[in-house]
């Protein structure tokens, strides 16, 4: 597997889907600090959503081969900022989470502020019912 980089925003799923890749429990664990598994580094909501962790994202970039955006299908608000991944030294690929608990118009807002963000290639998934999660651990290895 590629080092990669999770981040979103707070509830988007990024450890969820770390563990779905991982083949763990599901169980709800709320990321506090930078935190690196094998070869994922999870990152908490707060460093897109607060201005002044925005730093820490770009420093934790520099030690991963892809960086993966997440954004929930359940939150209508674009949390990146347009052309966000050009803030990253390493490509970038977007990651549509919890497809499972929206409709088709929600799960297609969300890929459309992943694409607004910068990313080329967008992955639609749940990690609780597993749908595009082949597609994407393929894409991540």
């Amino acid at each position: 597997m590629k080092r990669i980089l999770l981040v979103g925003g707070v509830g988007c799923g990024k450890t969820t889907l770390l563990q779905r890749l991982h083949g763990a429990d599901l169980a709800y664990a709320k990321t506090e600090t930078i935190y690196t598994d094998g070869h994922v580094v999870d990152t908490p909501g707060e460093y897109l959503e607060l201005p002044w962790f925005k730093h820490a994202l770009r420093l934790a970039s520099f030690e991963v081969d892809l960086v993966v955006l997440l954004a929930s299908a359940t939150v209508a608000d674009a949390r990146f900022q347009p052309g966000f991944t050009t803030f990253f030294m390493p490509p970038s690929i977007g990651v549509v989470t919890k497809t499972d608990l929206a409709g088709p118009t929600a799960i297609a807002t969300a890929g459309s502020h992943l694409r607004l963000a910068g990313a080329t290639e967008i992955y639609e998934v749940s990690a609780v019912t597993g749908e595009g999660i082949p597609a994407l651990a393929e894409r991540l290895a």
